[in-house]
């Protein structure tokens, strides 16, 4: 039986790839994560042994991925969730804690184990603080994959694709950083959502927001009217959801950033005819870079299927934003 189990679900994944790009992509993950769960499920019971990984560099489906600490990470893209055929209670995730879909936890490709992050569903403006304990996805297009328990509360279970922001929260990932690496962890039960350490403002509260969560209404302290948007978010918990204003984006596939405009615009001569797209002059930390991206589009699908024919002209380093 388990042979014929393993032949129904390669027909099932070689179904996907035959059906298209899109489908090819979600294939892929689904077989990575069916895979961890096949050799979690030789073993009668998982046991957590959490610890703190970065990681080497890592090879998925031909693509490299360079895992590194970085304290100013901010991304757009698209957000994924762990489906019921793929995330299975009980397996160990990639830093050896034991996966419960029921916990707002989530995968990055990147970023050490345990991170934290805000992760804010630019659509309906929920923005939710989660635990980084897993690797992934690897479905091309991307950035961050939730629980269930995490998309639920970012409102986008039912439609498994949201456009989003994702942002490294420093003092805090620092602090987990810290206490993980003396082998200590927050606690992992759905009751507290694996609460982070309590963080003590050094100025006192100035003005409030009315933060939501999903089992009670609480104010959220600011400290300062002077703090950035991102200061005055870190303030909530793991688990607990703040409403902020949506925003009205767009999806692109941006193919790099150059610095210099020559190279930009060969570049977008050999993608050019994917879609419309062009280049266009930004500053990146005093520095100019010239941008290269097609769209914008409206929907998920388009941008999926422009990004595997920009890979398949040899540019793998694209990727989709959002803004």
């Amino acid at each position: 039986m388990r042979v014929i189990g393993k032949n129904v679900f390669g027909f099932l994944v070689l179904g996907l790839l035959l059906q298209g790009c899109a489908s090819a992509e979600l294939a892929v993950d689904l077989f990575k994560k069916h895979k961890r769960q096949t050799e979690s499920g030789k073993q009668s019971k998982v046991v957590a042994k959490p610890h703190y990984k970065i990681g080497n560099p890592y090879q998925e489906f031909g693509v490299w991925y360079y895992p590194k600490r970085d304290l100013t990470y901010d991304e757009t893209g698209l957000a994924s969730w762990y489906g019921e055929e793929t995330a299975i209670l009980g397996r160990p995730t990639a830093n050896g804690e034991v996966f419960d879909p029921n916990i707002a936890t989530a995968a990055h490709k990147t970023l050490p184990m345990p991170s934290v992050v805000r992760v804010t569903n630019l659509d309906n403006g929920r923005s939710l603080v989660v635990r980084l304990n897993d690797r992934g996805p690897f479905a091309p297009g991307r950035i961050i994959d939730l629980s269930h328990e995490g998309a639920r509360l970012l409102g986008f279970v039912e439609q498994g694709i949201a456009k989003v922001r994702v942002q490294i929260l420093a003092e805090q990932s620092l602090r987990l950083e810290n206490l993980a690496k003396r082998g200590e962890f927050p606690s992992l039960t759905a009751n507290d959502q694996g609460a982070m350490p309590e963080m003590t403002p050094a100025i006192k509260p100035a003005v409030s927001l009315t933060a939501k969560s999903s089992k009670l209404k609480s104010k959220v302290a600011v400290n300062q009217p002077s703090q950035s948007a991102l200061e005055l978010l870190s303030q909530s918990r793991v688990g607990q959801v703040i409403s902020v204003a949506p925003v009205a984006t767009k999806i692109w596939v941006q193919i790099g950033a150059f610095g210099s405009q020559e190279r930009a615009n060969d570049v977008f001569s050999k993608v050019g005819s994917v879609g419309s797209g062009g280049v266009s002059m930004v500053n990146r930390l005093g520095k100019r870079l010239y941008r290269v991206r097609l769209g914008p589009v409206d929907e998920v699908a388009m941008a999926d299927s422009m990004l595997q024919k920009v890979f398949n002209i040899g540019f793998t380093g694209a990727r989709i934003v959002v803004d």
